[in-house]
């Protein structure tokens, strides 16, 4: 298997990233059917893949919207 350049492996990040948020969004849209604009940017700016992992589990079990964005801010 050949080495990524730093380039590729940015857009590898990037890609995984992105698929996660909106994973997230889509799971709480047909959960609670609406998502609020607020949690949507909140996803948009989380860098962090490993936190974004995290909250797509716990998007599973949040009772509440305003349940999931206090996750979100902590």
């Amino acid at each position: 298997m050949p080495l990524l350049t730093n380039i590729e492996r940015r857009a590898l990040q990037k890609g995984a990233k992105e698929n996660c948020q909106e994973n997230i969004f889509e799971l709480l849209k047909i959960r609670f059917n609406f998502v609020p604009k607020s949690i949507e940017n909140s996803l948009k700016n989380i860098d962090d893949l490993a936190f974004l992992k995290q909250l797509l589990i716990s998007t599973i079990s949040v009772k509440s919207l305003e349940e999931f964005e206090q996750l979100i801010n902590s």
